[in-house]
C-alpha cells in the first residue's frame, strides 16, 4: 500500500510563518477590520460632503471577512472610519475636524484590544488613508499585526509578478498584504497563526521579509460556504449610510429618504478588459456564482433588519447565464422584496436579452450602466472588449421597450498607442467612432471617463515600461479619473472658476482625424463628447418618463454637484 505524500511548505511559505509566528508568538484571537476614510485629508471637500457626494458604501467585504473569520472561532470587529467621518461632518458641521477619526480608531483599539488589525483598500486614491491608519496602529502598539487587503492593494504593482509590492515598499508599517479575494485564504493565514494549519496551507499572500518581497501566490481553493456567506456588519447602522453619501451612480433616482445598500450575486467577470483589474482578483475567465436563495434572503434580511429599499450590485458581471439571471430576477419579483436596484458598475452588452431586460424590468430595476468604452471596432478589439457595436446597437433597441429603467453608457477615451501589441493609439477618426454609436445606440444618458491607469493592469505596465508615467503615480493620488468627487475636472474647474484656459476643440472634423491626442488634451476632448452625446440631444426629447428622468438628474447637477 503506497504510502500518500503530503505536501510540503516552499521556502517562501516557511519565511511567511517564521515572520508571523515572531509578530504574534502569542497567536491570534482577536481581528479589527477597518474601513480607512476613502478621501484623504488633501482632497477632503467639505462643500462636496455636504451635498452628499462622497460614496459611503456599507463595508461588504470587510463584513464577508467577518464572517468567514468567525466561522472559525475567531472574535471579529468592524470600524467603518468612511462612514463616521462623513456622519460626524453632518451632524456638526462648524465643529467638524478630519483628524477626529485617529481618536476614533485609538479608542476602538484600547477597547477591542485587537491582536491583529486588517485595513482594506479598493482604489488607489484611498493607498494614502490606509497607509495613515496603518502608521497610527503601529504607533498605538508594535505589537499589533497588520495585514492590508482589498482591490489595490493587490494590483499595487510593476508588473503582474510583484502584486502588492509598491503597498509594502511604501508602506513598512504593512506586515503584510492579502492578495485577490480573501474569504479563504485569510482564515487559513489565521489559523496557520494559531498552528492549527502547517504553513503549507499559506494562499495568496505578500510580505517584505529582510527587504525582499516574497509571496505565495497560489489561489486558496474556493469553499461554497464562504462564498455564499452573508456580511456580518456587527452594529453598524447600515440603514443610514445613504442617508449621509451616495451609494452607486444612480441616488438622484430615488427619494432621498429611501435607505440604500448594496448586494452581491456573481464574483468576478469573463471579460478581459486590458485597463481593468477584475479579472485578475478573481481569475482569468473565472464568475464565482452565489446561490439564488441565498443572495435573495440576504436582500430579505437587510430589507427587514436595516429598512434597505433600494440596492446597487456590486457585481460586474450580473447576466452571467440566461437562465439563471432570468430564475433570480423572477424570484426576486415572486418574493415581493419591495426592492428597486440598479447596476451602477457596467452590465456587458453582449450578455442581454429581451428576456433578461423583462425580468429586471419586473423585478424592479431602475438603472442599468452598459460598458460600452469604445464604438470603434479596432480599440474594441484591442481593450478587448467582450462586446461589439452590433452588440450595444441591439441592446440599446431591447432597452427601448423598457423606458422605466435608466440607462446610461460607459465610455473611455484616450487608450495610448502600444507599440507591443501593434495598436497605433485611438485617433480622432476612431474617438468620432465611438460618439456616433452612442448618438446610435440613444440611452439615457453617458459617462465619459479618459483612460485612468490603474495599478497592475497590462495596459499600465505598458506604459510604465515607456516611462509615460512613473510608478510613484500609482499610489500617491495623481494618476486618478477625471470625472467624479475627487476626479482632475473638479479640481480644474475650481482653478478656473476667475480665469478659464482657452478653449480648443481637439475633435473638429477640419482638422486631423487621424492624429492620436495628447494625455493632456483628454479633458478638453471629454468635454466635446459630453456635450455632442448629452445636451444636443435634449432639445428633441419627446417621451414624457425620460424627460423626468432627465429633469431630476439636472435638479441633482445644479443643486448637489455643481
Amino acid at each position: 500500500m503506497a504510502i500518500p505524500v503530503l505536501p510540503r511548505a516552499s521556502s517562501e511559505q516557511l519565511l511567511i510563518k517564521e515572520k508571523l509566528k515572531a509578530l504574534l508568538p502569542n497567536g491570534c484571537q482577536r481581528i479589527l477590520l477597518v474601513e480607512p476614510p476613502n478621501v484623504p485629508e488633501e482632497d477632503w471637500d467639505p462643500n462636496v460632503a455636504a451635498n452628499n457626494r462622497y460614496p459611503v458604501y456599507d463595508p461588504y467585504g470587510l463584513g464577508v471577512l467577518s464572517s468567514c473569520v468567525e466561522l472559525r472561532g475567531y472574535i471579529t470587529d468592524i470600524i467603518d472610519l468612511n462612514f463616521m467621518v462623513q456622519d460626524n461632518f453632518k451632524k456638526d458641521p462648524e465643529n467638524f475636524q478630519y483628524k477626529f477619526w485617529e481618536e476614533w480608531l485609538r479608542q476602538t483599539i484600547n477597547e477591542f484590544r485587537p491582536d491583529m488589525v486588517g485595513i482594506t483598500c479598493m482604489f488607489t486614491i484611498y493607498h494614502r488613508s490606509m497607509a495613515r491608519v496603518a502608521k497610527l496602529v503601529k504607533e498605538y502598539s508594535q505589537d499589533i499585526t497588520v495585514i492590508a487587503g482589498g482591490v489595490h492593494t493587490t494590483m499595487a504593482s510593476e508588473d503582474q509578478s510583484t502584486q502588492g509590492k509598491l503597498v509594502l515598499e511604501d508602506c513598512k508599517e504593512i506586515d503584510f498584504v492579502g492578495l485577490y479575494e480573501c474569504n479563504d485564504s485569510f482564515p487559513d493565514f489565521i489559523d496557520i497563526a494559531n498552528d492549527k494549519l502547517g504553513p503549507e496551507n499559506f494562499t495568496q499572500i505578500a510580505s517584505l521579509i529582510s527587504g525582499e518581497y516574497t509571496v505565495v501566490a497560489k489561489r486558496a481553493e474556493l469553499k461554497t460556504e464562504t462564498l455564499n456567506i452573508s456580511p456580518n456588519y456587527h452594529d453598524l447602522p447600515i440603514g443610514h449610510y445613504s442617508s449621509i453619501g451616495r451609494i452607486g451612480t444612480f441616488y438622484w433616482l430615488f427619494k432621498p429618504t429611501t435607505r440604500a445598500g448594496t448586494i452581491r450575486f456573481n464574483y468576478g467577470c469573463r471579460a478581459h478588459c486590458r485597463f481593468c483589474s477584475v479579472e485578475k482578483i478573481t481569475g482569468k475567465g473565472v464568475v464565482l456564482k452565489r446561490d439564488i436563495d441565498v443572495t435573495l434572503d440576504h436582500l430579505e434580511m437587510i430589507r427587514d433588519k436595516y429598512g434597505i429599499s433600494h440596492v446597487m450590485f456590486l457585481d460586474d458581471d450580473i447576466f452571467n447565464g440566461e437562465e439563471r439571471t432570468v430564475s433570480f430576477f423572477e424570484g426576486w419579483a415572486k418574493r415581493k422584496l419591495g426592492i428597486t436596484w440598479d447596476a451602477s458598475n457596467g452590465v456587458i452588452a453582449s450578455a442581454l436579452t429581451p428576456e433578461i431586460a423583462h425580468a429586471a424590468a419586473e423585478s424592479g430595476c431602475i438603472a442599468l450602466s452598459f460598458g460600452i468604452e469604445s464604438g470603434n471596432p479596432l480599440v474594441l478589439r484591442n481593450i478587448p472588449k467582450p462586446s461589439g457595436v452590433h452588440h450595444y446597437l441591439r441592446a440599446g433597441e431591447i432597452m427601448k421597450k423598457h423606458p422605466q429603467i435608466f440607462t446610461k453608457g460607459l465610455l473611455m477615451v484616450g487608450f495610448p498607442p502600444e507599440p507591443e501589441r501593434n495598436f497605433p493609439g485611438e485617433s480622432i477618426r476612431m474617438i468620432w467612432d465611438t460618439i456616433n454609436v452612442a448618438k446610435q445606440m440613444d440611452l439615457d444618458w453617458y459617462t465619459i471617463q479618459p483612460l485612468n491607469l490603474i495599478p497592475g493592469v497590462e495596459i499600465t505596465n505598458h506604459a510604465l515600461s515607456r516611462g509615460e508615467i512613473q510608478k510613484q503615480a500609482l499610489i500617491d493620488g495623481t494618476e486618478r479619473p477625471v470625472v467624479g468627487s475627487t476626479g482632475k475636472q473638479d479640481h480644474r474647474s475650481s482653478r478656473e472658476k476667475e480665469i478659464a484656459l482657452p478653449f480648443i476643440n481637439h475633435l473638429d472634423p477640419a482638422g486631423d482625424l487621424d492624429r492620436v491626442p495628447l494625455r493632456e488634451e483628454l479633458i478638453d476632448i471629454w468635454f466635446v463628447m459630453d456635450y455632442l452625446v448629452n445636451y444636443e440631444k435634449l432639445w428633441n426629447l419627446t417621451i414624457p418618463i425620460k424627460i423626468e428622468m432627465l429633469y431630476k438628474m439636472f435638479g441633482t447637477l445644479f443643486d448637489r454637484t455643481h
